[in-house]
């Protein structure tokens, strides 16, 4: 790959190093957003220069994803052991954020892909949907930053009113996460309350990266 890394760079005029940085960038937050502060310049070197990343991440079994439209790039995993298994939780928060977006595209509520909400409404969808006991304060913090580690959501500020209700905004990434196979087979889950250590039977597709996505 660095003869590969050579060549793009001789082509393109830039640096190796802005390359390497996109590289490791998405390797770590798994998506960048051209909408999103401080991601645009990798979004844009992946749009353009897609051959040259579209082999490094096969190289390294990753799946190059890119949507014009929404202007989000990143990767999946192509092997299944690379695919995370979630909590029974975490599961039904990705089924219940999954809702919320695609309500909120049916009414037109997106602004470039991102549609908002606030953990208030996540937590109500949640009893109404799954009908169980919302997470504890810090086990729901847990979810979330785990989720905005992947690239589903973007934590925002606190409600001035309510500073136990925080804005959040639901990203396009959680389509990808949440196929619609994955949607129904959550669907039919029952309402039973597993323990808390369970493990969802359905593997999430999504890297399983631990760094800290910027929120």
């Amino acid at each position: 790959m660095l003869r590969e890394l050579k060549k793009v760079v001789e082509e393109s005029g830039k640096d190796a190093q802005e390359f390497q940085q996109t590289a490791n960038f998405v390797i770590a937050n798994q998506f960048a957003s051209a909408y999103k502060h401080g991601q645009r310049k990798h979004y844009l070197l992946l749009e353009s220069y897609q051959e040259y990343f579209d082999r490094l991440f096969d190289a390294l079994g990753m799946k190059l994803y890119i949507n014009e439209n929404e202007r989000l790039a990143g990767v999946l995993p192509i092997q299944k052991e690379a695919f995370v298994r979630l909590k029974t939780d975490e599961t039904l928060f990705l089924l219940v954020l999954r809702q919320i977006y695609e309500e909120k595209i049916e009414n037109f509520e997106v602004d470039n892909g991102f549609v908002a909400t606030n953990t208030h409404t996540i937590l109500d969808r949640f009893v109404q949907l799954v009908k169980r006991e919302i997470p504890n304060e810090t086990r729901f913090k847990d979810i979330l930053a785990l989720f905005s580690r992947h690239g589903i959501v973007i934590r925002g500020k606190s409600y001035e009113e309510d500073s136990k209700n925080q804005m959040i905004n639901i990203t396009p990434v959680v389509r990808l996460i949440v196929t619609e196979a994955y949607l129904r087979q959550l669907e039919s889950f029952n309402g039973a309350d597993p323990d808390e250590d369970d493990v969802a039977d359905t593997d999430v597709e999504t890297e399983t990266v631990q760094a800290t996505n910027q929120d």
